[in-house]
């Protein structure tokens, strides 16, 4: 009997497309992705709706649409099936003919980009307040006019209201100690990032960061020819031996929530570490990443409010607290660094979006920026309790050192097997769980990596009780 991708189908009744189309764009996704392989049987219809919980007339109705679209077939007395057809027509395409091609098949990007359980990183943009955006958008361009449409290469640094009112924000929210005209505006964090490399470093530089840590940065870094110098990683953050010798051109860290792991720095090692890069006149490169979701303790000052030797670049993204295609980044930066990346910033890239950044300057001085990360603090605490209470309630064979708070949490396998094993085995079942392995340099104990915000609690309990079926399996 076919094993049923049940968390996949993600129907969401709050939007106006009817549950018939999001359960034939999905099914159809699923062929498309590989998880539901010409020859496998479906579920039947009975079975389905049960487990979707919707009606059985919808699910025929979808069934019979599909194997109009010859992406079905029923076989007499078998049931139903992805047709072997779908197959054949691969072999063809990928053949001498059509000069080698891959296949063309019909792209639904919405379905394909919606994430699958359990991706990490990922926000529920269903909570954005769309409305309230495009009254922000509105209110920029009958204040701005034509002149958010022209270029402004004066202003590679992004708009002047905008950087305004993200220090403001960031003094407020995370205590950074900053002039607005210290803040650069980048398209995305991973654009900073990028940046530093190319401003701080050069071939051969030394970089201490977390390991395991941020793939993003590490490409960052080795993209500029640097050599890295994996730090390990315990309970209280980033293990730094201040007194060990060698002086590293630019640390890097993720202190308010330590990625993928999801520690938090200590206080104590976040002086030390201060005082270590002034005295060794090195950098710190500090990824504010989830410090926005705490959900049972607060969280502690950013290390950039701790400096005084102006060695600290904070570093931070709208990606995950808004919605990751708006594509806005900041760096703050030491007063020495703000003319320099300045002119690096200009040769890259003019200026970014500009009406974008007007309409979400407009965003954070009504306040909505921070009714709408009230909101989602409130709705993923809720979605981390059921990921808790399904782990424990399924018998997941992984334990979960940090549960007090961000977007993902990792795990510790408590069962045999490299994690490389069993995320591949889960993949299999149509689930997005990578191995903590990929994200570090060493050795380290066998886990996996499960983003949690983006997924309704009911989706996460079915999922959870895949993933420990998978897990248990003997």
């Amino acid at each position: 009997m076919a094993k049923h991708p049940y968390p996949l189908f993600l129907l969401d009744r709050t939007k106006r497309g009817s549950l018939q189309l999001q359960l034939r764009l999905n099914l159809k996704r699923l062929v498309h992705n590989g998880v539901l392989e010409p020859g496998k049987e479906v579920p039947s219809s009975r079975e389905l709706a049960r487990e979707l919980q919707i009606s059985r007339n919808t699910v025929l109705q979808v069934y019979d649409r599909l194997v109009g679209e010859g992406y079905l077939e029923a076989l007499p007395r078998r049931g139903l099936f992805v047709s072997q057809l779908l197959e054949e027509r691969s072999l063809r395409r990928a053949g001498l003919g059509e000069a080698n091609l891959p296949p063309s098949r019909p792209v639904n990007i919405f379905t394909r980009l919606a994430p699958i359980p359990f991706r990490p990183c990922q926000p529920d943009v269903r909570l954005f307040p769309l409305h309230l955006w495009n009254r922000a958008r509105g209110k920029a361009l009958r204040k701005h006019g034509a002149d958010l449409l022209r270029y402004q290469s004066d202003e590679p640094l992004g708009l002047p209201q905008l950087r305004q009112s993200l220090a403001a924000y960031l003094q407020g929210s995370r205590g950074v100690r900053c002039d607005w005209r210290q803040v650069a505006i980048t398209t995305g964090s991973q654009q900073a990032l990028f940046l530093l490399a190319h401003l701080l470093l050069k071939p051969g530089d030394p970089v201490a960061m977390e390991d395991p840590g941020y793939l993003g940065a590490r490409w960052a870094w080795q993209h500029i020819g640097a050599t890295i110098d994996p730090i390990p990683v315990d309970s209280a953050g980033m293990r730094f031996e201040s007194e060990k010798r060698f002086s590293p051109k630019l640390i890097y860290t993720t202190p308010s929530r330590q990625f993928p792991i999801g520690s938090c720095l200590s206080l104590p090692r976040r002086v030390a570490l201060v005082a270590f890069a002034a005295n060794k006149k090195s950098w710190i490169v500090e990824d504010d990443y989830d410090s926005e979701f705490r959900y049972s303790r607060a969280p502690l000052p950013s290390l950039q409010s701790l400096d005084s030797s102006q060695r600290v670049i904070y570093v931070g993204s709208t990606s995950k607290v808004l919605f990751p295609s708006l594509r806005i980044g900041y760096a703050v930066l030491p007063v020495s660094l703000v003319e320099k990346f300045a002119r690096l910033r200009a040769v890259l890239d003019e200026h970014g979006p500009l009406i974008d950044q007007a309409a979400l300057a407009e965003f954070i001085e009504s306040g909505a920026l921070y009714r709408h990360i009230r909101r989602c603090r409130r709705a993923y605490a809720q979605r981390l309790t059921a990921f808790q209470d399904s782990a424990s309630q399924f018998g997941l064979p992984i334990h979960f050192p940090h549960t007090d708070g961000g977007m993902n949490q990792a795990g510790l396998l408590c069962c045999p097997g490299s994690d490389k094993e069993h995320s591949l085995r889960l993949s299999r079942e149509g689930l997005e769980i990578p191995p903590l392995s990929r994200y570090s340099l060493r050795a380290i104990s066998p886990g996996l990596l499960f983003g949690f915000t983006a997924f309704e609690p009911n989706t996460i309990r079915r999922s959870i009780k895949l993933v420990s079926r998978a897990l248990n399996a003997r």
